[in-house]
């Protein structure tokens, strides 16, 4: 005979499944010790950065986060298309300078920059949308060289179309940029180029996390990037999902190009030149990934503006006497990615593969060095023992 439960039992326990479901997961919590961990690495080397230089580094670690959020906000729209087609777009850098001349244009138009902004978020959608049905879905069962080839054919087309179109002069946006905001005496944040910048990153990841996480389009897309035939299967419309991560992957980068326009100034190849910076950003969070895509989006940004002062110490003559020392400031992500490589071939916070070694570097040096070179000696011995 069954037991019966307690009166109360069932009341209480329906409040314990409840929140049991708001728990994060194994992989969550783990993603969140690893940026945990990298974000105290970078706190470290910022205190002690200021420590050694002052007050400058604020103002090296503000324009840092300033790049982070561009970098992040392109990275997540590149890691969010390769999740789901498998292949990087290398059209991907030219996309975001066609949302920036095409913010231009309105903003020429007499529209506001926000405005502006919002439409040419909503047009780049539609032409990612028309990129994949025009040309990407018609390479399907090709590998992954075919669009991979092919974007780097869209990205010429998109950067020559623009040099007919617009010259290759550079523009800036007609927008009253003013003054620096002085935070404290040394120390100052651009009201456009620096606030505007952060707050509209910070509202990206947001709104990136919350697609993802809690719409039902998001965890479409999460299942068809684990497993698309699985995806099939259960009933998910993949192809509306792939139309969906061009259009989120598109919209992201005019954003990205228009922040990049409003750094600076807009110029045919300005998305392509940071194209290099926001592959570096994915792979060292880890390829597929939009939450590591933001961690090493803040971790490339960071580090290329924070070792300003270490290689301006380098040019002093009693240290190095490196010339141009903060030239080399470009050189710094990429010294990260190959680090990362090395150590954790799968990014930061990337899924780590089954046939992967728990310990990739240092166990293929321990195999080595088990492994004695063995004298010619050795083996004449044992062919002679051999021939007896």
């Amino acid at each position: 005979m069954a037991a019966t439960p307690e009166p109360g039992a069932s009341w209480v326990a329906r409040p314990r499944s409840r929140l049991s479901a708001l728990r994060p997961t194994a992989r969550f919590r783990a993603q969140l010790a690893r940026a945990g961990v990298v974000v105290l690495v970078v706190v470290g080397i910022f205190g002690t950065l200021t420590l050694a230089f002052g007050i400058s580094v604020l103002q090296y670690a503000l324009g840092g986060m300033v790049i982070s959020s561009i970098v992040i906000v392109a990275a997540i729209g590149l890691t969010v298309l390769y999740g789901i087609r498998g292949f990087a777009n290398f059209a991907y850098g030219d996309i975001a300078t066609l949302g920036g001349y095409v913010a231009l244009v309105l903003t020429f138009g007499g529209i506001s920059l926000v405005l502006g902004a919002i439409i040419t978020f909503l047009l780049l959608a539609a032409f990612g949308v028309f990129l994949e049905f025009a040309v990407f879905s018609r390479l399907e069962g090709r590998g992954v060289v075919a669009p991979l080839v092919a974007s780097v054919g869209v990205g010429l087309i998109i950067q020559n179309g623009i040099r007919a179109v617009a010259g290759t002069q550079k523009w800036l946006y007609p927008v009253t940029l003013g003054q620096d905001f002085v935070i404290v005496p040394g120390l100052g944040i651009h009201p456009i180029r620096g606030i505007l910048t952060l707050s509209v990153g910070v509202i990206l990841v947001v709104a990136a996390h919350v697609l993802l996480k809690y719409t039902n389009l998001g965890k479409a897309m999460r299942a068809t990037a684990d497993n698309l035939e699985l995806a099939k299967a259960t009933g998910i419309d993949t192809r509306r999902v792939t139309y969906a991560a061009w259009a989120v992957s598109c919209s992201f980068a005019s954003i990205a190009g228009v922040l990049l326009g409003l750094g600076s100034a807009l110029s045919p190849t300005v998305g392509f030149e940071s194209l290099l910076l926001i592959f570096a950003a994915v792979i060292v969070g880890g390829i597929g990934s939009p939450y590591g895509a933001m961690l090493g989006g803040l971790l490339v940004g960071m580090s290329q503006e924070m070792s300003v002062p270490v290689l301006v110490w380098l040019e002093r003559p009693d240290v190095l006497g490196l010339q141009f020392g903060a030239n080399y400031k470009v050189a710094v992500p990429f010294i990260i990615l190959i680090l990362v490589l090395i150590f954790r071939p799968w990014g930061i916070a990337g899924r780590k593969p089954v046939f992967a070694p728990r310990a990739f570097f240092l166990e293929r040096i321990t195999r080595s060095l088990r492994e004695r070179p063995v004298s010619s000696e050795a083996v004449a011995a044992d062919r002679e023992a051999g021939k007896s």
